[in-house]
């Protein structure tokens, strides 16, 4: 009878060890990984001005973009590029040649604890600034009393400043390689040209006689990644509760 107590209490201790250790293991070991932190240069190119060629082929350009990530939720960008005009119409010509450079921040509002995801939802300000010579080598002022005014102006330079609001998305397609769009609210602060000849239109700007336009980007753009937030993961462990035993 005696065995047989012995025997259960054994039983049941065993048993109760057997939990506290099944227990015990799924506290034992807990990993987490640590958000990475990708911090490196993006070069890229806007696709947007090949774009417009389709809807103004008079306006011929191309955009590069450079971005620095650091922090994982900030930016700094630089933009610059080029952009050439020449079109005929009925009563002038005009020609113009310049480029652009824009410099600013972007913010990323996206936030997600997965740390392979790189995606960015974005908003910034940019300080943009152009030069570029103009002419038009034929204008015709008509007159019906004293007959048309046939003239010309000649080449002179423009210098224009503006700020540009902008906000859009920006996708890790593949490792490092990034799509992306942004929507932009520019608004003027200065033009400066050496004669009455306004500029048609300012390159990175747009149409020269709106005091704000707004514009449009698609970027294609790599990163070479200086330094690599590696995952790291956390291990906690927790001792295995002893347990005595008396028979």
């Amino acid at each position: 009878m005696r065995m047989s107590k012995i025997s259960n209490y054994i039983f049941i201790s065993i048993l109760l060890l057997s939990f506290q250790v099944l227990n015990a293991q799924d506290l034992i070991i807990k990993k987490e990984k640590a958000p990475s932190i990708e911090s490196g240069l993006s070069l890229g190119v806007d696709v947007a001005p090949l774009i417009l060629i389709a809807f103004q082929p008079e306006r011929r350009g191309i955009g590069f973009i450079g971005r620095y990530v650091f922090l994982r939720n900030w930016f700094v960008v630089g933009e610059f590029g080029f952009e050439n005009v020449n079109f005929s119409k009925t009563t002038y010509d005009y020609i113009s040649n310049g480029g652009y450079l824009k410099i600013g921040s972007d913010y990323n509002f996206f936030k997600t604890k997965d740390p392979d995801n790189n995606d960015n939802i974005t908003a910034g300000i940019r300080y943009g600034i152009a030069t570029q010579t103009h002419q038009s080598p034929r204008f015709t002022i008509a007159d019906d009393y004293w007959g048309d005014y046939v003239g010309s102006f000649e080449t002179s330079n423009v210098t224009s400043h503006w700020l540009e609001f902008v906000a859009g998305i920006r996708t890790e397609v593949f490792k490092n390689f990034f799509m992306g769009w942004t929507f932009r609210i520019k608004t003027v602060l200065s033009v400066h040209t050496a004669n009455v000849l306004e500029p048609y239109t300012i390159p990175g700007y747009g149409i020269g006689d709106n005091n704000v336009n707004i514009g449009f980007t698609y970027t294609l753009e790599y990163q070479i990644p200086f330094r690599t937030g590696k995952k790291k993961q956390s291990v906690t462990e927790i001792e295995l509760p002893q347990v005595e035993t008396s028979f």
